[in-house]
Protein backbone atom coordinates (compact mmCIF):
# COMPACT_ATOMS: atom_id res chain seq x y z
CA UNK A 1 0.00 0.00 0.00
CA UNK A 2 2.69 2.50 0.70
CA UNK A 3 3.93 1.58 -2.92
CA UNK A 4 0.91 3.32 -4.36
CA UNK A 5 1.82 6.53 -3.39
CA UNK A 6 4.45 7.71 -6.12
CA UNK A 7 1.95 6.27 -8.24
CA UNK A 8 -1.14 8.19 -7.23
CA UNK A 9 0.54 11.47 -6.96
CA UNK A 10 1.67 11.37 -10.32
CA UNK A 11 -2.02 11.63 -11.01
CA UNK A 12 -2.64 14.76 -9.44
CA UNK A 13 -1.95 18.31 -10.82
CA UNK A 14 -1.81 20.17 -7.20
CA UNK A 15 0.48 22.57 -5.35
CA UNK A 16 2.17 20.07 -3.03
CA UNK A 17 0.87 22.07 0.59
CA UNK A 18 -2.55 21.62 -1.31
CA UNK A 19 -2.40 17.72 -1.73
CA UNK A 20 -1.01 17.73 1.60
CA UNK A 21 -3.82 19.44 3.75
CA UNK A 22 -6.53 17.60 1.35
CA UNK A 23 -4.91 14.31 2.15
CA UNK A 24 -4.31 14.23 5.74
CA UNK A 25 -7.55 16.06 6.09
CA UNK A 26 -9.48 12.85 4.37
CA UNK A 27 -7.43 10.92 6.46
CA UNK A 28 -8.14 12.64 9.79
CA UNK A 29 -11.90 11.94 8.88
CA UNK A 30 -11.17 8.30 8.10
CA UNK A 31 -9.51 7.49 11.47
CA UNK A 32 -12.06 9.38 13.62
CA UNK A 33 -14.09 6.86 14.10
CA UNK A 34 -11.14 4.66 15.29
CA UNK A 35 -10.09 7.22 17.71
CA UNK A 36 -13.56 8.33 18.85
CA UNK A 37 -14.00 7.07 22.35
CA UNK A 38 -9.91 7.64 23.57
CA UNK A 39 -10.51 11.71 22.67
CA UNK A 40 -10.29 13.17 25.79
CA UNK A 41 -8.09 10.60 27.32
CA UNK A 42 -4.95 12.28 25.70
CA UNK A 43 -2.58 13.66 28.10
CA UNK A 44 -0.48 17.14 27.64
CA UNK A 45 2.74 14.71 27.51
CA UNK A 46 1.50 12.95 24.87
CA UNK A 47 -0.12 15.20 23.06
CA UNK A 48 3.49 17.21 22.67
CA UNK A 49 5.25 14.41 21.77
CA UNK A 50 2.28 13.40 18.72
CA UNK A 51 3.20 17.45 17.90
CA UNK A 52 7.08 16.76 17.43
CA UNK A 53 6.14 13.46 15.14
CA UNK A 54 3.74 15.55 13.28
CA UNK A 55 6.41 18.33 12.12
CA UNK A 56 8.52 15.81 11.18
CA UNK A 57 6.18 13.96 9.04
CA UNK A 58 4.83 17.42 7.68
CA UNK A 59 8.10 17.65 6.42
CA UNK A 60 8.72 14.43 5.23
CA UNK A 61 5.36 14.78 3.32
CA UNK A 62 6.47 18.41 2.25
CA UNK A 63 9.60 16.93 0.66
CA UNK A 64 8.01 14.26 -0.92
CA UNK A 65 5.42 16.01 -2.67
CA UNK A 66 7.98 18.41 -4.24
CA UNK A 67 10.32 15.72 -5.23
CA UNK A 68 8.39 12.76 -6.96
CA UNK A 69 6.93 14.65 -9.87
CA UNK A 70 10.48 16.13 -10.45
CA UNK A 71 11.57 12.06 -11.11
CA UNK A 72 10.46 8.79 -12.49
CA UNK A 73 8.61 7.11 -10.49
CA UNK A 74 10.99 3.60 -9.97
CA UNK A 75 14.28 5.79 -9.53
CA UNK A 76 11.96 8.19 -6.64
CA UNK A 77 10.74 4.73 -5.19
CA UNK A 78 14.50 2.64 -4.95
CA UNK A 79 16.30 6.56 -3.60
CA UNK A 80 13.06 6.28 -1.02
CA UNK A 81 14.19 2.64 -0.21
CA UNK A 82 17.84 4.67 1.80
CA UNK A 83 15.61 5.20 5.12
CA UNK A 84 16.75 1.69 6.76
CA UNK A 85 19.79 3.15 6.74
CA UNK A 86 18.31 6.31 8.53
CA UNK A 87 16.56 4.34 10.67
CA UNK A 88 19.29 1.83 11.98
CA UNK A 89 21.42 5.40 13.20
CA UNK A 90 18.31 6.90 14.69
CA UNK A 91 16.61 4.10 16.06
CA UNK A 92 20.16 2.75 17.58
CA UNK A 93 20.64 6.17 19.24
CA UNK A 94 17.01 6.92 20.49
CA UNK A 95 15.48 3.88 21.11
CA UNK A 96 18.78 1.45 21.62
CA UNK A 97 17.32 -1.05 18.89
CA UNK A 98 19.51 -4.15 18.52
CA UNK A 99 21.48 -3.63 15.18
CA UNK A 100 21.83 -7.46 13.90
CA UNK A 101 24.36 -8.61 10.92
CA UNK A 102 21.62 -9.76 8.60
CA UNK A 103 20.37 -5.85 8.79
CA UNK A 104 23.74 -4.74 7.86
CA UNK A 105 23.58 -7.11 4.54
CA UNK A 106 20.47 -5.33 3.54
CA UNK A 107 21.17 -2.23 4.18
CA UNK A 108 24.17 -2.59 1.83
CA UNK A 109 22.58 -4.29 -1.30
CA UNK A 110 20.07 -1.70 -0.80
CA UNK A 111 22.74 0.82 -1.14
CA UNK A 112 24.28 -0.55 -4.28
CA UNK A 113 20.61 -0.59 -5.72
CA UNK A 114 19.98 2.93 -5.18
CA UNK A 115 23.48 3.43 -6.54
CA UNK A 116 23.06 1.50 -9.60
CA UNK A 117 19.13 3.29 -10.61
CA UNK A 118 20.91 7.07 -9.88
CA UNK A 119 23.05 5.77 -12.62
CA UNK A 120 19.96 4.12 -14.75
CA UNK A 121 18.65 7.54 -13.91
CA UNK A 122 21.07 9.41 -15.63
CA UNK A 123 20.04 8.09 -18.70
CA UNK A 124 16.74 10.12 -18.25
CA UNK A 125 18.31 13.29 -16.73
CA UNK A 126 17.62 12.88 -13.05
CA UNK A 127 16.70 16.43 -11.33
CA UNK A 128 19.37 16.60 -8.18
CA UNK A 129 16.94 18.78 -6.40
CA UNK A 130 14.59 15.59 -6.27
CA UNK A 131 16.95 13.55 -5.59
CA UNK A 132 17.83 15.50 -2.13
CA UNK A 133 14.05 16.22 -1.81
CA UNK A 134 13.44 12.37 -1.92
CA UNK A 135 16.58 11.90 0.81
CA UNK A 136 15.27 14.44 3.18
CA UNK A 137 11.83 12.79 2.78
CA UNK A 138 13.30 9.45 3.47
CA UNK A 139 15.25 11.28 6.57
CA UNK A 140 12.01 12.54 7.84
CA UNK A 141 10.23 9.49 7.40
CA UNK A 142 12.86 7.05 9.38
CA UNK A 143 12.43 9.96 12.11
CA UNK A 144 8.92 9.87 12.24
CA UNK A 145 8.83 5.59 12.49
CA UNK A 146 11.71 5.79 15.48
CA UNK A 147 9.45 8.19 17.35
CA UNK A 148 6.15 7.13 16.53
CA UNK A 149 7.63 3.34 18.22
CA UNK A 150 8.24 5.57 21.44
CA UNK A 151 4.70 7.33 21.35
CA UNK A 152 3.16 3.67 20.71
CA UNK A 153 4.41 2.78 23.58
CA UNK A 154 1.75 4.51 25.76
CA UNK A 155 -1.25 5.55 23.02
CA UNK A 156 -3.62 3.04 21.36
CA UNK A 157 -3.03 3.31 17.66
CA UNK A 158 -6.30 4.56 16.55
CA UNK A 159 -5.86 7.52 18.55
CA UNK A 160 -2.36 8.02 18.22
CA UNK A 161 -2.57 7.89 14.46
CA UNK A 162 -5.92 10.24 14.42
CA UNK A 163 -4.11 12.77 16.02
CA UNK A 164 -0.45 12.44 14.43
CA UNK A 165 -2.41 13.06 11.42
CA UNK A 166 -4.66 15.72 12.39
CA UNK A 167 -1.85 18.16 13.80
CA UNK A 168 0.13 17.62 10.53
CA UNK A 169 -3.11 18.78 8.40
CA UNK A 170 -3.37 21.73 10.82
CA UNK A 171 0.94 22.50 10.40
CA UNK A 172 0.51 22.39 6.81
CA UNK A 173 -3.24 24.63 6.53
CA UNK A 174 -0.44 26.95 8.83
CA UNK A 175 2.22 26.97 6.46
CA UNK A 176 -0.59 27.54 3.37
CA UNK A 177 -1.49 30.96 5.95
CA UNK A 178 1.70 32.03 6.43
CA UNK A 179 2.93 32.22 2.52
CA UNK A 180 -0.65 33.47 1.53
CA UNK A 181 0.15 36.12 4.10
CA UNK A 182 3.22 36.87 2.34
CA UNK A 183 2.49 36.65 -0.82
CA UNK A 184 3.79 33.21 -1.78
CA UNK A 185 0.07 31.25 -2.28
CA UNK A 186 -2.96 32.18 -4.14
CA UNK A 187 -5.52 30.50 -1.25
CA UNK A 188 -7.66 29.96 -4.17
CA UNK A 189 -5.41 27.35 -5.33
CA UNK A 190 -7.32 25.67 -2.34
CA UNK A 191 -10.22 24.80 -4.04
CA UNK A 192 -8.87 25.00 -8.08
CA UNK A 193 -8.82 21.72 -9.38
CA UNK A 194 -10.51 20.16 -6.26
CA UNK A 195 -13.41 18.48 -8.40
CA UNK A 196 -11.06 16.85 -10.75
CA UNK A 197 -9.38 15.49 -8.27
CA UNK A 198 -10.83 14.31 -5.30
CA UNK A 199 -11.09 11.27 -6.08
CA UNK A 200 -7.32 10.65 -6.40
CA UNK A 201 -7.17 12.49 -3.32
CA UNK A 202 -9.13 10.14 -1.15
CA UNK A 203 -7.47 7.11 -3.26
CA UNK A 204 -4.28 8.75 -1.79
CA UNK A 205 -5.45 8.97 1.34
CA UNK A 206 -7.17 5.60 1.85
CA UNK A 207 -4.41 3.59 0.12
CA UNK A 208 -0.67 4.64 1.13
CA UNK A 209 -1.93 6.17 4.54
CA UNK A 210 -4.62 4.56 5.32
CA UNK A 211 -3.63 0.97 4.54
CA UNK A 212 0.07 2.18 4.61
CA UNK A 213 1.39 4.33 7.12
CA UNK A 214 -1.51 3.65 10.06
CA UNK A 215 -0.95 -0.76 9.78
CA UNK A 216 3.27 0.49 9.62
CA UNK A 217 2.67 2.13 13.09
CA UNK A 218 0.60 -0.40 14.52
CA UNK A 219 3.35 -3.15 13.78
CA UNK A 220 5.81 -0.84 15.60
CA UNK A 221 5.71 -2.24 19.11
CA UNK A 222 5.25 -5.69 17.72
CA UNK A 223 8.21 -5.98 15.39
CA UNK A 224 11.88 -4.75 15.91
CA UNK A 225 12.16 -1.24 13.82
CA UNK A 226 14.86 -2.01 11.49
CA UNK A 227 13.19 -5.42 10.35
CA UNK A 228 10.24 -3.36 9.33
CA UNK A 229 12.11 -1.45 7.59
CA UNK A 230 13.71 -3.65 5.70
CA UNK A 231 10.90 -5.20 4.57
CA UNK A 232 9.42 -1.51 3.56
CA UNK A 233 12.82 -1.62 0.72
CA UNK A 234 10.25 -4.19 -1.54
CA UNK A 235 8.14 -1.54 -2.25
CA UNK A 236 10.27 0.04 -5.20
CA UNK A 237 9.28 -3.33 -6.85
CA UNK A 238 5.54 -2.75 -6.87
CA UNK A 239 5.70 0.93 -7.09
CA UNK A 240 7.69 0.67 -10.69
CA UNK A 241 5.76 -2.31 -11.81
CA UNK A 242 2.55 -0.22 -11.17
CA UNK A 243 4.50 2.35 -13.15
CA UNK A 244 5.43 0.75 -15.93
CA UNK A 245 1.42 -0.67 -16.64
CA UNK A 246 0.21 2.92 -15.63
CA UNK A 247 2.68 5.05 -17.46
CA UNK A 248 4.43 3.14 -19.09
CA UNK A 249 7.83 4.10 -17.51
CA UNK A 250 10.34 2.56 -19.09
CA UNK A 251 12.92 -0.11 -17.07
CA UNK A 252 16.24 -0.02 -17.79
CA UNK A 253 18.74 -2.97 -17.08
CA UNK A 254 20.43 -1.37 -14.29
CA UNK A 255 17.00 -0.56 -12.81
CA UNK A 256 16.55 -4.24 -13.15
CA UNK A 257 19.41 -4.90 -11.18
CA UNK A 258 19.03 -2.35 -8.25
CA UNK A 259 15.67 -4.08 -7.39
CA UNK A 260 17.21 -7.69 -7.31
CA UNK A 261 19.81 -6.36 -5.17
CA UNK A 262 17.38 -4.32 -2.81
CA UNK A 263 15.07 -7.20 -2.93
CA UNK A 264 17.88 -10.05 -2.14
CA UNK A 265 18.33 -7.47 1.16
CA UNK A 266 14.39 -7.94 2.15
CA UNK A 267 15.76 -11.53 1.81
CA UNK A 268 18.71 -11.08 4.28
CA UNK A 269 16.63 -9.08 7.32
CA UNK A 270 13.69 -12.08 7.11
CA UNK A 271 14.15 -14.21 10.39
CA UNK A 272 14.05 -17.21 8.44
CA UNK A 273 15.07 -19.18 11.90
CA UNK A 274 11.92 -18.36 13.52
CA UNK A 275 9.84 -18.81 10.51
CA UNK A 276 11.16 -22.48 10.68
CA UNK A 277 10.50 -22.99 14.12
CA UNK A 278 7.02 -21.38 13.64
CA UNK A 279 3.92 -24.10 13.83
CA UNK A 280 0.78 -24.29 11.87
CA UNK A 281 -1.08 -23.94 15.01
CA UNK A 282 0.59 -20.95 16.21
CA UNK A 283 0.86 -19.06 12.88
CA UNK A 284 -3.36 -19.83 13.12
CA UNK A 285 -4.00 -18.50 16.11
CA UNK A 286 -1.72 -15.45 15.14
CA UNK A 287 -4.01 -15.03 12.32
CA UNK A 288 -6.89 -15.08 14.43
CA UNK A 289 -5.63 -12.81 16.93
Amino acid sequence: MLSTAPVIVKLLSLAPLVVLFWRLLFVSGMLLPFAWKDLGTLKRSDAKMILISSLVLFIHFLSWFSGVPKLNVGVTAVIFASNPIFTAIIGFLVLGEPFKKRYLLAIVASILGIYLTYYSGQQVQVSLVGVIEILIASFCYSTYMVYSKRNRASLRNGVYTFYLNLFTCILGLGAILVMALIGKFDLNLLSHGLVENWKVLLMLAFLPSVLGHTLMIYSLPHYNLNFISCLKLLSPLSASAMAFFIFKESVSENLVIGFLLVSTGVLFALPWHKLRRSRPETVAWCVRK
